[in-house]
Formats: structure tokens, C-alpha cells, sequence
């Protein structure tokens, strides 16, 4: 009967309304069907972007759903595929760039601004006895404490231009004569600094490269101690041949043999050249021991004291080829100097500009101060020389007009004496010139520095 009475209810349910029920119900499931197909197709697009998180981008998003749902998994798959790849580029250029650094001779060692280690090479690691693992992400001074190493990592942080030093690090190793022992040997370091910066420019730290010189400090202590007692060792038998040759020509006992007065001239005068080089050999070795020992003495002197003296010195050459040579200095010029090797160095360059000169022509010399620099220019009105000579001007027995320095006499050692003198004092020296009008050298001096100054740490690695 129940039944009979709901049917008999819908029946009295007019055609148009059991219509729009109907309707209502049907767009209800498909309203639930979509949603469903929505609400899947979100969960596979969460699934998917998660996975894509968590830095898997191997697997695309399955695109299903909606029009709108797939074009975001395809946007979402695409965006996977260009992170792969940008990925795959930074992993491979961070590879090369790790075997490139692991293969480098030379330690290379990168901090940010508070000083941490960033990287740290193999290279590194073998210089400093320190493994990358204990380090990477660490402070310098943590790691590594020595004032030496940390005053240059704070110059790097606070300067604009490049930075260098030279490092002394004493560093454990095995004796060679016994294994089981351990001794300590200075290893020698040339250190060159520089700002670290990212894309826009922007300073992030820095970075220090180490160089080995060990072996290049040994060949060249070895080269100093050969020169050094070479020279000494022949010093006394040029000695011996010059005085037996004047002895022969101040006897006449071989007057009258033909040409033999005249080949005695000539051992004298060679011996005389060899005796001059000789002492500029000593001469160039002394400047770079006491150079390197940093036992040159400096004292407050009179600038104007020093050029005249080495003007007097030079004066008999100047006045055979009537060459007036023309000061301007003031009498209270001063600086924090070497007299005698810096005398040493004037009459070097004055003997040249003499040589090199015009007969008749002045040789000007023009000192004084600026911006707490000392500079002492000498100027001939010589011959001058050409661009091509003028780098490789003050090293050792170089010479720009070979055959016409030899028969001006002369050694080929007065302008690299100049050089060491002037690095001695923490200066420089630098040359113009033009062809036919003559040369100027411009020795360059710091007023009150002491030599070579702050260029050396010693570095004990902790």
C-alpha cells in the first residue's frame, strides 16, 4: 500500500516538474564528476610538483583532467625539463671547474666576507698539510692561525687592486736520512690575492692563489752563493795578472821587443775590466742578501748632499767631453735613505748619461718630492734608445748598442746595481727616451719607508 501511495504521489506530480528534477539531478552528478576529475587531476599535479621539489625531474606529470588542469601539468613539465637541463649545466660546470682546481699546481683558496673557507683545493691542502673536510665552510683564523695568511686575507676583503706576498711556512716533513723522524723545513709561498665578485659586480669575498717557490728560492740561493764566491776566488789572480803587467810596462825590461809593450796594454786594460765587473758582481750579490735580510739602514740624509757627491765623482769624465752636468734641488731636500748606495746608484746613471752624451751637451739632474715620494730625475741629451730596449734595460749584461757599450767600457752591470738599489729602498727606477733627443732615468724613492717593507711573513701553520 506504501507503495502504491508514492506512485500515487508521483503521479500527481506533473510532467514538467518530474523534468526539472530529473535535470537538477543529472547536473548534479556531472557537476560531482567533474569535481572528482578536478579534484584527481590536483592531487596528481601536487604529487607531481613535489616530487619535482624534492629534486626529482626525471619523471613528467601524467596530464589528465581538464583543459585548464592539463595546460598547467604541461607548464609544469616543461618548466621540469628546463630545470633538468639547467641543472645538468651547473652540476658539469661545477665538475669542470672542481677537476680543473683539483688539477692546478698552485693553491687556491676562496673565502666569503667573514672570512670562511668557500674552497679549498688539493693543491692547497698539500701546502698547508690540511685536509678539505676540515676546513670547507670554517674561518681562516680557525683553520689556519698565523698573523701572516690572515693579514693578507683581511687586505684582500679591504682593497680594490690585486694584493701579493711572499709566505714562509715552516711545515713538517719526514727526514730523508730517517723515515721515523720528523723534521720542519721552510717552504716558500708567493701569494697574489684578489676581490671575489658575483655576476652584478658585487663583492662576495675573495680569492688567494699560492704559488710554490721553494725550489726556485734554492736554485737561486744556489746561483747567488756560485757568483758570490766566484767572484771572490778570481778577485786575486786578476789582482796578480794586472799588477805582473803594469810591473813589465813600468820596467821597460820588454820595451824593445816588438808588440809586446802594446799586448801588455792590453792585459792590463782587460784585467782592469775584469776586476770592474768582479766588484759589480759582489756589489749586485750584497744588495740582494742585505735585500733580502732586510739589513739595509736607512738613515735621514740630505738629498742635495748625496747628488752632488756623485756629481764630484763623475766630474773628470764630464769635463773630458765638456759636459756640464746642471743640479736643481733644494738644500733642504730630505729623506730616509742609504747614502752610500744611493750615491752609488746617481753615479751609475750619471756615468752612462757622461758616456752616451754629446760632447758639449749638459746632463741634467732634477730632484724633489711629491705626494711623499722622492724623484730624481737624470736627463742626457744623448743618442736615446729604442722602445725595443727599453724592458729589458736593467737587467744583467744587457746592452741596447752592444758594440758601441764595448768600446765605451763599462761592465753591463751599472743599470741592475740601479735597480737593486732602488728595490732595496722600496723604490723603482724607469726610463723615456727617444731617438735623438736622449733619455731620461727617474729613480723613485718613498720619503720615510723602510725596505721591502711588510713584503715577508713568517708563516707557522697551526
Amino acid at each position: 500500500m506504501t507503495f502504491g501511495l508514492a506512485a500515487l504521489d508521483l503521479t500527481g506530480i506533473g510532467p514538467q516538474v518530474l523534468a526539472i528534477l530529473l535535470g537538477f539531478l543529472l547536473f548534479a552528478m556531472v557537476i560531482l564528476f567533474i569535481l572528482f576529475m578536478i579534484s584527481r587531476a590536483m592531487r596528481t599535479l601536487r604529487t607531481g610538483a613535489e616530487r619535482f621539489a624534492s629534486g626529482d625531474l626525471t619523471q613528467a606529470i601524467e596530464v589528465t583532467g581538464p583543459l585548464q588542469v592539463a595546460s598547467l601539468g604541461e607548464s609544469l613539465n616543461k618548466m621540469a625539463l628546463q630545470l633538468g637541463d639547467r641543472l645538468r649545466t651547473v652540476i658539469e660546470q661545477r665538475n669542470e671547474l672542481e677537476t680543473v682546481l683539483a688539477s692546478m699546481v698552485e693553491g687556491v683558496i676562496a673565502f666569503d666576507m667573514d672570512e670562511r673557507i668557500l674552497n679549498f683545493n688539493r693543491a692547497s691542502e698539500l701546502f698547508l698539510r690540511m685536509s678539505v673536510r676540515d676546513v670547507i665552510g670554517r674561518s681562516i683564523h680557525e683553520v689556519i692561525r698565523n698573523p701572516g695568511l690572515q693579514s693578507l686575507v683581511a687586505q684582500v676583503l679591504e682593497s680594490d687592486a690585486p694584493v701579493e706576498a711572499d709566505l714562509v711556512l715552516t711545515l713538517p716533513v719526514a727526514d730523508p736520512h730517517d723515515p721515523s723522524r720528523t723534521v720542519y723545513r721552510e717552504h716558500y709561498l708567493q701569494a697574489q690575492g684578489t676581490a671575489l665578485r658575483d655576476a652584478r659586480g658585487k663583492r662576495v669575498g675573495g680569492l688567494i692563489v699560492l704559488h710554490d717557490v721553494t725550489e726556485m728560492q734554492r736554485l737561486e740561493q744556489v746561483r747567488r752563493d756560485f757568483v758570490g764566491n766566484v767572484s771572490h776566488e778570481i778577485k786575486t789572480p786578476i789582482s796578480t795578472i794586472k799588477a805582473s803587467a803594469e810591473t813589465l810596462i813600468d820596467s821597460g825590461l820588454l820595451a824593445e821587443e816588438e808588440g809586446v809593450p802594446n799586448f801588455l796594454a792590453i792585459i792590463a786594460r782587460q784585467a782592469d775590466r775584469l776586476h770592474a765587473i768582479v766588484e759589480d758582481l759582489l756589489t749586485l750579490a750584497r744588495l740582494e742578501q742585505e735585500g733580502e735580510s732586510k739589513h739595509v739602514e736607512l738613515v735621514k740624509s740630505s738629498i742635495h748632499q748625496v747628488i752632488n757627491d756623485a756629481m764630484e765623482t763623475c766630474s773628470a769624465k764630464a769635463h773630458a767631453k765638456h759636459i756640464d752636468i746642471q743640479l736643481t734641488c733644494e738644500d733642504d731636500l730630505m729623506a730616509h735613505i742609504n747614502a752610500p748606495l744611493l750615491e752609488q746608484a746617481i753615479v751609475n746613471v750619471l756615468d752612462n748619461a757622461i758616456k752616451y752624451s754629446v760632447e758639449g751637451s749638459p746632463v741634467e739632474v732634477h730632484a724633489t718630492s711629491t705626494d711623499g715620494w722622492l724623484k730624481i730625475d737624470i736627463r742626457d741629451h744623448g743618442q736615446g734608445i729604442e722602445a725595443e730596449h727599453l724592458p729589458r734595460l736593467f737587467e744583467r749584461f744587457y746592452r741596447s748598442d752592444k758594440a758601441r757599450s764595448r768600446a765605451l767600457g763599462g761592465t753591463g752591470l751599472g743599470l741592475s746595481i740601479v735597480k737593486h738599489v732602488c728595490t732595496v729602498h722600496g723604490g723603482s727606477i724607469d726610463v723615456q727616451s727617444k731617438i735623438g733627443e736622449g733619455s731620461t732615468f727617474r729613480i723613485s724613492l718613498p720619503l720615510n719607508a723602510s725596505p721591502n717593507e711588510s713584503d715577508t711573513a713568517d708563516i707557522d701553520v697551526a
